[in-house]
């Protein structure tokens, strides 16, 4: 058993190296993910993990009409087949998401299996404002589905921090220990906000409609709660093992144990996101979010804009702050540019998220594929083949 809240030696950092470029095993994830994908699945990783009730991502007779002749699963929906953590090594060292790079490809399905690879490809030292020294394990996850196609791909960083009692672990975010307390006037508004959310649907948005300096439609999330992010996590087909099954996996991977100070019992480390005090030994200033979650808000975002006939094909985001529970969040973005590449024609997207505070604690870019009047562009999605 390792010390509970270890430095980052040089040891680490070695035995971390000797694994880039090596496909590793997931079994941090149950069998399970790479079972067949059915509507259920997909339905709750739309509506549970992530607050979206678009029916092309839940209702059967809705996506027979669409021109995928199908419900199909949210760009983001390769999250629950593997979780995107890439972090090999630094037993003990703290990981917390530090943003992704994905390139989607095709849509997945009601039946479709996709099994995931993964590996690390680079690791850099860093240093910023609110931990001293950290590393950046930089990976890459390829999803493939049963027809040996590549679906999407991902390019995600684990950023591994030392907890508190390291003496080397997160500072600076007592500010936001403030508590705001909203009025019925502003829940109310929000309220309105959440009725009134735009989204395109069967309607078809032109590539020739659009112009660099447009402004997606906004959605708001939040105020963030503890049931939120519980319901992230039973949106997901694999989740943290309970009970039994956790002391087994802690004896097949016993590094990857947190023990509460106070009440000494073992609990995985991502705790954080439901228990404060495990949060504060990481060096947050109180339960926060899942780093994945604010992803799917931008994915929410962009769907919502491009509509049925839309393709999301990439999204990079990076999450600057903590989101924490009582927050309230604003997903925005801004056309930034236009061009047919290849036969597709093709919109860029800068999004952000800004809080109640007003602080930027979220940003992305995105990029999407739309229908264009002309004929000659390509009608589908690009497929690439497995290598």
């Amino acid at each position: 058993m390792v010390e509970h809240s270890p430095e980052i030696n040089e040891e680490m950092i070695e035995k971390a190296r000797k694994l880039i470029g090596v496909w590793l095993r997931r079994d941090v994830h149950w069998p399970a993910t790479y079972e067949q994908i059915s509507l259920h699945d997909i339905r709750r990783w739309a509506v549970y993990s992530m607050g979206d009730d678009n029916p092309l991502f839940s209702d059967v007779d809705y996506g027979k009409k669409t021109i995928w002749g199908s419900v199909i699963a949210p760009p983001t929906f390769p999250y629950t087949i593997d979780s995107t953590i890439v972090g090999p090594g630094f037993p003990g060292v703290q990981w917390i998401h530090g943003g992704d790079n994905w390139e989607f490809y095709d849509v997945i399905k009601p039946g479709d299996t996709i099994v995931a690879r993964a590996r690390l490809i680079d690791l850099i030292e860093k240093k910023g404002r609110h931990v001293p020294r950290f590393f950046d394990q930089k990976g890459e996850v390829i999803y493939v589905n049963q027809h040996n196609h590549i679906v999407a791909r991902n390019y995600p960083e684990t950023l591994r921090v030392p907890r508190s009692r390291s003496g080397g672990g997160m500072r600076g975010y007592d500010a936001k220990k403030e508590i705001h307390k909203y009025s019925r006037e502003e829940i109310s508004e929000i309220d309105r906000e959440y009725l009134n959310e735009f989204r395109r649907g069967s309607s078809t948005l032109y590539w020739e409609e659009i112009n660099v300096g447009d402004q997606l439609p906004s959605i708001i999330k939040g105020p963030l709660t503890i049931v939120d992010i519980v319901g992230f996590y039973a949106g997901r087909r694999s989740v943290y093992n309970v009970l039994k099954i956790a002391f087994e996996e802690r004896r097949r991977h016993p590094d990857n144990v947190y023990y509460s100070p106070t009440r000494g019992y073992p609990v995985h480390p991502a705790a954080g996101h439901m228990d404060p005090e495990i949060a504060s030994e990481i060096g947050m200033p109180g339960i926060y979010d899942q780093g994945w979650m604010r992803v799917n808000w931008f994915s929410h975002c962009l769907t919502n804009w491009v509509g049925d006939n839309g393709f999301v094909t990439k999204l990079s985001a990076k999450n600057y702050s903590p989101n924490l529970v009582g927050d309230l969040s604003h997903v925005s973005g801004t056309v930034t540019g236009k061009t047919v590449t290849k036969g597709d024609a093709l919109v860029s997207i800068d999004l952000k998220i800004i809080n109640q505070r007003g602080e930027e604690i979220s940003h992305a870019t995105a990029e999407v594929k739309l229908p264009s009047k002309d004929t000659s562009t390509n009608p589908w999605p690009a497929i690439a083949r497995w290598e």
